[in-house]
Order: structure tokens, then sequence, then C-alpha cells
């Protein structure tokens, strides 16, 4: 039921993209998605809760939040008459833009979700994507001089220890989004295609030395009993997240209306809250 509640949102999502901006009836779909979208995250708190995995439940929630947020706003602009009406006066024009910036965020969360659920949820590509990382750590470590060994295809053994590969461990997650984030942003071709060069083989090279650096710090103990937590859990996911920050930073280097779309949503989100309570909207940016 969950992951069919999922496939559902995303084509409608789909569904909304493929009509035209200006069918007000792509809107409405549009925002029966992120509804739809929004209850698939609630529907996790109970395997959340199983585990223990009480972060991912505070995160559920103001997801959540946003889901119906965004799902409301394109409600309220599938009614708006003065769009309709008056479509150059300057609160449709602004509507219409916000509408617009509303599908590069569906565009970006579809092609997200395309790309990352069937390696999530089809076992054979699931599997074949881990071993693909896994044998490639270990052909690494073997090139720089430790004799590390594929047991399982998800398994890499060196020096007594063994280190099992996870979906995580491929960065299949970061290369989607940032996939998603180039198609989804305005620009040209040329800039998408270098942006894509600068970002996605960058994300799956580096993640293969951060596999190499947490077999080898945890195989060795560089660091003492705790060595995979310190490797894995600390310096590891510091470097991703540094890593990431560079690279956002290089994407809106290269594709300077991502900004724009940045802030755009950000308008959006905080107009649709003072909305909802019935407060003024902000001063629009100039």
């Amino acid at each position: 039921m969950t992951t069919s509640l999922l496939w559902f949102s995303v084509a409608l999502m789909v569904a909304s993209l493929l009509l035209k901006k200006d069918n007000k009836i792509s809107e409405m779909i549009c925002g029966a998605g992120w509804l739809i979208f929004g209850f698939y995250w609630i529907t996790l708190i109970p395997y959340y809760y199983a585990k223990a995995d009480y972060t991912n439940i505070i995160l559920t929630i103001p997801l959540f939040a946003f889901c119906l947020l965004i799902a409301h706003f394109a409600a309220r602009a599938f009614k708006n008459q003065t769009r309709k009406e008056m479509p150059k006066h300057a609160d449709s024009v602004l509507l219409t833009e916000r509408v617009g910036l509303m599908f590069d965020l569906t565009k970006l969360i579809a092609i997200v979700c395309i790309i990352y659920m069937p390696f999530s949820l089809y076992t054979p590509l699931n599997h074949f994507i881990i071993e693909s990382v896994a044998v490639q750590t270990v052909e690494l470590l073997n090139i720089l001089g430790y004799n590390a060994s594929l047991i399982d295809f998800d398994t890499i053994g060196y020096n007594g220890i063994r280190v099992s590969v996870v979906l995580a461990c491929t960065a299949i997650e970061s290369i989607a989004f940032f996939t998603g984030l180039i198609v989804a942003v305005p620009g040209t071709r040329k800039r998408k295609a270098l942006t894509f060069m600068a970002t996605v083989p960058v994300i799956y090279f580096l993640n293969l030395f951060r596999n190499i650096f947490i077999v080898a710090a945890y195989g060795d103990m560089w660091f003492g009993e705790n060595s995979f937590e310190i490797a894995h859990h600390y310096l590891g996911k510091a470097g991703s997240g540094i890593v990431l920050i560079i690279l956002a930073y290089i994407t809106m280097r290269l594709l300077p209306d991502l900004i724009d779309t940045v802030l755009g949503l950000w308008d959006l989100f905080v107009d649709e809250v003072r909305h909802i309570l019935r407060m003024k909207p902000k001063a629009r940016r100039e």
C-alpha cells in the first residue's frame, strides 16, 4: 500500500507535467500528486517507529506539512479567478510565476523518484548497483595496496573485518537529486550538460573513495575500537556534506537561475503560510 501511494503520487506529478502549464486542470492534478506524496511519508512513521528511528519520524512531519502546503497552493491557483479575468494584473502575473516554480519543483521530485525508487524497490536493480559499487571498491582497494575481497555481493572483507554495502553507500540518492535539479532548473543545454559532468560523475567517484576510506580505516583500526563509527558516522558523513555543499555552489555558478528558483520557492512557501494564517503576504522580492 505504501509503495502504491508513492508511485501513484509520482504518476500524477508526471501527468501534470505532460499537460500544458496553462492548463488549469494540470494544477489540480499536480496538487493531488503532492497531497498523496505527503501521505506516503506519513505511512512510513510506523516503520520508523518499529526501528526506533526517531530522527526520521521528526523529519517526516515537516515534510508532510510542506507537501500539504504545495497541494494547498495548487488548489488555490486552480480556483483563482483573477488570473483568468485579468491575466496582466500584478497579482495574476506573480501567481502564474509561482505556478511555474511549483511545476519546476514537481519536475525535480518526479525525476528524483523515477531514478531512485527502482533501485530501492526492485531487488534485481538493488543488488546490481550495490554489487557494482562493492566490486569497484574492492578493485580500487587492491590497486592501493589493501588486500580486500568480495565475500558476498554486498559484503567486503579486509584484514579480518566485514563491511556491508547498502544502497546509501552507492550515492544513488545524491546522483538522483543533482540530476533532477539540473533537469528541472532553467538553463541552456550546454550549461546543463556541463553542470552534469561537473557534479554527477564527481559524486560517484568520490563516493567510491569514501567507501575505501571506511573499509581501510575499520580494517586497520586507524581510530581504535571505534574506527568504523568514527570513519563512517562522523568523518565520512562530514566529508560527504562538505562535498555536496561545494557541488551545490558549483551548480549555482553554472546554473544561475537556480538562485532565483530557490528564492522564489521560499517566497511561495512564506506567502502560502501567511495566506493560511490570514496574514498579509510579504512584500514581493524585486
